[in-house]
């Protein structure tokens, strides 16, 4: 029984939910010189795209008439699922929900053949995929992970576009990934953010006393949240993971794991400590 979710709305009438973004550590970053420093996840800069233009006909809509022939890339990439659209200078268009189900031939993703859930008749024209895979070309800063949101500085991306998955690539790095909300977006800079719907409540003096040693004269808080963040893990070389509070940007630091019911009842507690702000 999820108690947590239970009692949640109750306890939010008085102390409400709030959004806090969180800085996963990965351990240390080596620099140059051999110094090091704590590295994280997020925030990360990368770039990408998802979706994108074409050049495309379907050239034998008699015999093949759902084999479309991809001629040139404008923007981006085709994947499995993406969902195609396009009119040709005759008036001739893609049916409506139109998807590609499979690539015949060519250059993953680029120019070849591509197999389509309808057929018809289209002349070389601009074709549009809207698309679930997030295509990332080069990743400037973090990791990427499952459940980080993306965003950018165009407005092109829609809000709330969550990773869901890696598809191809080294873990964390460029690659394919899934991702919550269909669209069209053309390569581009965009940023990584873990965030969590959480409640911070006061530091209760059982807490304080039970957490000896964490320096307890520093302000602490315990969060419940529903996901999985760590305090400091010494055998992956990991310090603990930071927490911001998005009302007023104060720093958190988790300094111990609490309580962890994520993987059996959806939610765990942990213990914040102050780094900065109020």
């Amino acid at each position: 029984m999820n108690l947590h979710a239970i009692v949640s709305p109750i306890i939010g009438v008085v102390n409400p939910n709030e959004y806090v973004s969180v800085s996963i550590s990965t351990g240390n970053a080596v620099a140059a010189d051999g110094s090091q420093a704590p590295a994280y996840a997020t925030p990360g800069s990368i770039t990408a795209s998802i979706g994108g233009t074409f050049t495309a006909s379907i050239p034998d809509p008699v015999n093949n008439p759902t084999t479309l022939n991809v001629s040139a890339i404008l923007t981006g990439s085709l994947q499995i699922g993406d969902a195609v659209s396009g009119t040709d200078g005759s008036g001739n268009t893609l049916a409506a929900g139109t998807s590609i189900v499979s690539q015949l031939s060519g250059t993953a993703g680029g120019i070849g053949t591509y197999q389509l859930s309808a057929g018809g008749t289209l002349g070389s024209c601009t074709v549009t995929s809207a698309s679930t895979v997030l295509n990332v070309s080069a990743v400037a800063s973090g990791t990427l992970q499952v459940g980080q949101t993306v965003s950018d500085m165009t407005s092109s991306l829609l809000t709330g576009t969550q990773i869901t998955g890696q598809i191809s690539g080294s873990q964390g790095a460029a690659g394919l990934y899934s991702v919550s909300q269909q669209q069209t977006v053309a390569s581009e800079t965009m940023t990584t953010l873990q965030i969590l719907l959480g409640q911070i409540q006061p530091m209760p003096t059982g807490g304080l006393s039970h957490s000896d040693g964490l320096n307890t004269q520093a302000q602490n808080r315990v969060l419940y949240y529903n996901g999985a963040i760590d305090a400091m893990t010494r055998v992956a070389l990991k310090g603990g993971d930071i927490v911001v509070r998005q009302r007023d940007n104060s720093v958190w630091l988790v300094t111990s794991n609490a309580e962890n019911f994520y993987s059996s009842a959806g939610w765990s507690k942990v213990v914040l400590q102050l780094q900065n702000g109020s």
